[in-house]
Protein backbone atom coordinates (compact mmCIF):
# COMPACT_ATOMS: atom_id res chain seq x y z
CA UNK A 1 0.00 0.00 0.00
CA UNK A 2 1.56 3.02 -1.01
CA UNK A 3 2.13 5.94 1.75
CA UNK A 4 -0.47 8.57 1.48
CA UNK A 5 1.74 11.29 3.54
CA UNK A 6 4.49 11.16 0.73
CA UNK A 7 3.30 13.64 -1.17
CA UNK A 8 2.73 16.80 2.15
CA UNK A 9 6.35 15.48 3.23
CA UNK A 10 7.58 18.75 1.08
CA UNK A 11 4.88 21.00 3.57
CA UNK A 12 4.75 19.29 6.44
CA UNK A 13 7.27 19.56 9.39
CA UNK A 14 7.23 16.12 10.36
CA UNK A 15 5.66 13.06 9.44
CA UNK A 16 3.52 13.05 12.72
CA UNK A 17 2.31 16.27 11.09
CA UNK A 18 1.81 15.23 7.47
CA UNK A 19 -0.25 11.68 8.98
CA UNK A 20 -2.39 14.58 11.38
CA UNK A 21 -3.53 16.39 7.72
CA UNK A 22 -4.23 12.75 6.31
CA UNK A 23 -6.42 11.97 9.15
CA UNK A 24 -8.23 15.17 9.56
CA UNK A 25 -9.09 14.34 5.38
CA UNK A 26 -10.18 11.12 5.64
CA UNK A 27 -11.95 11.96 9.40
CA UNK A 28 -14.10 14.72 7.96
CA UNK A 29 -14.71 12.73 4.74
CA UNK A 30 -16.38 9.76 6.34
CA UNK A 31 -18.05 11.74 8.72
CA UNK A 32 -19.72 14.05 5.84
CA UNK A 33 -20.60 10.40 3.99
CA UNK A 34 -18.37 12.59 0.92
CA UNK A 35 -16.48 10.51 -1.55
CA UNK A 36 -13.43 12.27 -2.15
CA UNK A 37 -11.30 14.93 -0.35
CA UNK A 38 -8.48 16.75 -0.63
CA UNK A 39 -5.95 19.86 0.36
CA UNK A 40 -4.26 21.53 -2.71
CA UNK A 41 -1.82 23.75 -2.47
CA UNK A 42 -1.45 26.43 -5.52
CA UNK A 43 1.89 26.49 -7.33
CA UNK A 44 1.92 28.66 -10.52
CA UNK A 45 -1.38 28.85 -10.84
CA UNK A 46 -2.20 25.23 -10.72
CA UNK A 47 -4.07 23.51 -7.50
CA UNK A 48 -1.79 20.68 -6.83
CA UNK A 49 -2.78 17.87 -4.77
CA UNK A 50 -0.67 16.80 -1.56
CA UNK A 51 -2.97 14.69 0.13
CA UNK A 52 -6.14 12.95 -0.45
CA UNK A 53 -8.58 10.68 0.26
CA UNK A 54 -10.98 9.17 -2.29
CA UNK A 55 -11.07 5.40 -1.29
CA UNK A 56 -11.98 3.18 -4.49
CA UNK A 57 -11.71 6.35 -6.62
CA UNK A 58 -7.95 6.58 -6.67
CA UNK A 59 -8.16 6.29 -10.69
CA UNK A 60 -9.64 10.18 -10.34
CA UNK A 61 -7.34 11.82 -8.17
CA UNK A 62 -4.13 11.26 -6.77
CA UNK A 63 -1.49 13.16 -4.66
CA UNK A 64 1.12 15.77 -6.31
CA UNK A 65 -1.39 15.19 -9.95
CA UNK A 66 -2.37 19.16 -10.72
CA UNK A 67 -5.17 20.54 -12.25
CA UNK A 68 -5.41 24.27 -14.33
CA UNK A 69 -6.94 26.19 -11.41
CA UNK A 70 -9.21 27.82 -14.25
CA UNK A 71 -10.35 24.28 -14.35
CA UNK A 72 -11.29 23.51 -10.63
CA UNK A 73 -13.64 25.32 -8.19
CA UNK A 74 -11.07 26.50 -5.94
CA UNK A 75 -10.31 29.81 -8.25
CA UNK A 76 -14.01 30.38 -8.49
CA UNK A 77 -14.48 30.11 -4.81
CA UNK A 78 -11.61 32.30 -4.42
CA UNK A 79 -13.28 35.09 -6.45
CA UNK A 80 -16.53 34.81 -4.84
CA UNK A 81 -18.32 33.34 -8.12
CA UNK A 82 -18.84 29.86 -6.34
CA UNK A 83 -20.27 29.47 -2.71
CA UNK A 84 -18.14 27.34 -0.60
CA UNK A 85 -20.88 25.16 0.29
CA UNK A 86 -22.82 23.17 -2.86
CA UNK A 87 -25.55 20.25 -2.00
CA UNK A 88 -26.29 20.61 -5.61
CA UNK A 89 -24.08 21.90 -8.00
CA UNK A 90 -26.23 22.32 -10.24
CA UNK A 91 -27.81 25.08 -8.61
CA UNK A 92 -24.60 27.25 -10.24
CA UNK A 93 -24.19 28.20 -13.63
CA UNK A 94 -20.48 28.13 -13.07
CA UNK A 95 -19.94 24.65 -11.42
CA UNK A 96 -21.98 23.25 -14.26
CA UNK A 97 -20.14 25.20 -16.93
CA UNK A 98 -16.55 23.53 -15.98
CA UNK A 99 -16.19 19.75 -17.78
CA UNK A 100 -14.49 18.53 -14.51
CA UNK A 101 -18.30 18.47 -13.20
CA UNK A 102 -19.75 16.34 -15.84
CA UNK A 103 -16.56 14.01 -15.55
CA UNK A 104 -15.69 12.60 -12.44
CA UNK A 105 -19.41 14.25 -11.87
CA UNK A 106 -19.59 16.17 -8.66
CA UNK A 107 -23.20 16.77 -7.46
CA UNK A 108 -22.06 18.23 -4.61
CA UNK A 109 -19.00 20.17 -3.12
CA UNK A 110 -17.83 21.59 0.20
CA UNK A 111 -14.57 23.61 -0.09
CA UNK A 112 -12.55 26.41 2.07
CA UNK A 113 -9.21 27.72 1.80
CA UNK A 114 -6.51 27.12 3.98
CA UNK A 115 -3.97 30.04 5.00
CA UNK A 116 -0.63 30.33 5.51
CA UNK A 117 0.68 32.06 9.16
CA UNK A 118 1.01 35.53 6.65
CA UNK A 119 -2.66 35.28 5.78
CA UNK A 120 -1.95 34.04 1.95
CA UNK A 121 -3.79 31.38 0.47
CA UNK A 122 -2.12 27.97 0.27
CA UNK A 123 -4.59 26.41 -1.41
CA UNK A 124 -8.03 24.80 -0.35
CA UNK A 125 -9.39 22.02 1.92
CA UNK A 126 -11.84 20.19 -1.00
CA UNK A 127 -14.62 17.36 -0.25
CA UNK A 128 -17.02 16.64 -3.06
CA UNK A 129 -19.81 13.53 -4.09
CA UNK A 130 -21.08 12.65 -7.00
CA UNK A 131 -24.38 13.02 -6.08
CA UNK A 132 -26.29 15.96 -4.97
CA UNK A 133 -26.26 16.25 -1.08
CA UNK A 134 -29.07 18.29 0.53
CA UNK A 135 -28.61 17.31 3.53
CA UNK A 136 -24.85 19.26 3.35
CA UNK A 137 -25.58 22.37 5.97
CA UNK A 138 -24.00 25.17 7.88
CA UNK A 139 -22.75 22.78 10.52
CA UNK A 140 -21.02 20.83 7.51
CA UNK A 141 -19.52 24.10 6.69
CA UNK A 142 -18.08 24.67 10.00
CA UNK A 143 -16.84 21.07 10.45
CA UNK A 144 -14.63 21.61 7.48
CA UNK A 145 -13.57 25.38 8.20
CA UNK A 146 -12.46 24.24 11.71
CA UNK A 147 -10.39 21.34 9.91
CA UNK A 148 -9.18 23.94 7.65
CA UNK A 149 -7.83 25.91 10.29
CA UNK A 150 -6.33 23.01 12.36
CA UNK A 151 -4.15 22.27 8.98
CA UNK A 152 -3.34 25.68 8.41
CA UNK A 153 -1.05 25.24 11.95
CA UNK A 154 0.00 21.96 10.59
CA UNK A 155 2.09 23.17 7.75
CA UNK A 156 5.34 23.55 7.89
CA UNK A 157 5.99 26.54 5.24
CA UNK A 158 9.56 27.74 3.78
CA UNK A 159 10.63 31.28 4.64
CA UNK A 160 9.97 32.73 1.32
CA UNK A 161 6.43 30.43 0.56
Amino acid sequence: MPDKTAALSGIASQPAEAAAIQNSLDTVRERLGMEVAYLSEFVDERAVFRAVSAPGLEALIQPSQSMDLREVYCKHILDGGLPRLMPDTSAHAIATDLPITQMIPIGSHLSVPVHRPDGSVFGMFCFLSRTPRPDLNDEALALVETHSALVSTRLALAPDA
